[in-house]
């Protein structure tokens, strides 16, 4: 369903007068060359920009989280897509806020970019932004986050909306053509090298990947139960976030061909001591959840097994990146050759957003001191007591 069409006079970068035509729905599948997973397009994106993806998104996080989507597509004046953006409204503390589709499940957001989006130059999105802005619903703020540069080669105009760099980075490994250059890029330690003979000793330790689809629910069963238990120790919030866990459910059930969806699980024995859930999509690799045994299994390192088994599976299968996304965990600098710097446009566009900018300029001081890292555990501990509580009936056993 079309929620809005619009047209605007743009200046590209040649000079020339280019009327840019706005036009919002309500699906992904308004759109007939919007990327899939499993369909080749002209367009360059991430695997969480892939309209399969967003289909699972909507119907979990976006349902749970009641948030209105908004996908938005730019066309030139032949009617070339040039763009488009999975967007969507949702409503913190009273502020509309327009935003990438995200709730925690993606490493980077941009537009779907096709090769007209070269004209997007700064005067060209100067006055595009108000157009697209014009076709959308009433919003107080834009805070799209997770942008990278570029993807591809190809430029992502959203950054002449005026950005900053975030603290956190990407984080990508190339994979060599030859698994000689492979192994002399797969970092090894003494340590770890007698902890597996060690390992190897006592049990058969191999990578599995989940081969139908119901090994990959065993495998999502496994993860999910470690992962829990490790949110529960670090004091970190986990699957409280709203319609996290059933997107993870729905996307490993819905997607049963286990493309896009990747799971794998290093076992010891008939014991699994690491657990993977990521996407594939193109030639690149998505290395997104993970989960380690504890107890004894620990000082084994199961998490540098699952990295180094995965990155030799995905060189043999083909695969140019192996992409460890958000975050700048130190042990990503041994196997990373590319950063991917992200960055972040917060546009207010009345005074209540303006002021909820504001607000996130003092909270993120404040959630830099001391005493917040300090107290900030305590509210996951008090929440995922409250979820037990609604989650419990009146006769004390679950509901």
């Amino acid at each position: 369903m079309t929620l809005a069409d619009a047209s605007d006079a743009s200046t590209a970068v040649d000079g020339r007068a280019d009327v840019f035509q706005v036009r919002v729905a309500e699906s992904p599948s308004a759109f007939q060359d919007w990327p899939r997973t499993d369909r080749a397009a002209a367009a360059r994106c991430h695997v969480f920009q892939c309209a399969d993806i967003l289909d699972v998104w909507l119907d979990t996080i976006g349902a749970a989280r009641r948030i209105r989507a908004l996908f938005v597509g730019v066309f030139d004046s032949t009617g070339r897509t040039v763009m488009l953006l999975p967007l969507g409204i949702e409503r913190i503390r009273g502020v509309r806020v327009l935003g990438f589709l995200d709730g925690t499940v993606v490493d980077y957001s941009q537009p779907v970019l096709f090769p007209a989006a070269s004209k997007l130059d700064a005067v060209a999105m100067k006055r595009l932004w108000p157009k697209i802005r014009a076709a959308l619903p009433g919003f107080d703020v834009a805070i799209f986050d997770k942008m990278p540069t570029e993807v591809c080669g190809r430029s992502n105009p959203l950054m002449h909306l005026g950005v900053v760099r975030m603290p956190e980075s990407g984080h990508v490994m190339s994979l060599p053509e030859s698994r000689e250059d492979l192994e002399k890029r797969i970092p090894v330690s003494k340590r770890h090298v007698r902890y597996m003979r060690q390992l190897a000793k006592d049990h058969a330790v191999g990578l599995e990947v989940a081969a139908s689809p119901e090994q990959a629910r065993q495998f999502l069963d496994d993860m999910i139960e470690n992962k829990t238990r490790k949110f529960h120790e670090t004091r970190v919030p986990g699957f409280e976030i709203p319609g996290k866990r059933a997107f993870y459910d729905e996307a490993t059930r819905r997607l049963a061909n286990l493309a896009p969806i990747h799971l794998s699980a290093v076992r010891a024995g008939d014991t699994v001591v690491a657990s993977h859930w990521g996407l594939v999509y193109d030639d690149r690799f998505y290395f997104l959840m993970t989960a380690y045994a504890g107890g004894a299994w620990r000082k084994f390192s199961p998490g540098r097994i699952l990295n180094d088994e995965l990155i030799r599976w995905c060189h043999g299968q083909g695969y140019r990146w192996f992409d460890f996304g958000i975050g700048d965990e130190a042990y990503k600098d041994e196997y990373c050759d590319l950063v991917i710097p992200l960055h972040v446009a917060a546009i207010p566009v009345t005074l209540r957003g303006r002021l909820y900018v504001q607000a996130g300029a003092i909270l993120k001081w404040l959630r830099a001191s001391r005493l917040w890292q300090r107290l900030r555990p305590y509210k996951w501990i008090l929440l995922r007591r409250l979820e037990g509580g609604k989650s419990t009936g009146a006769g004390g056993e679950a509901a």
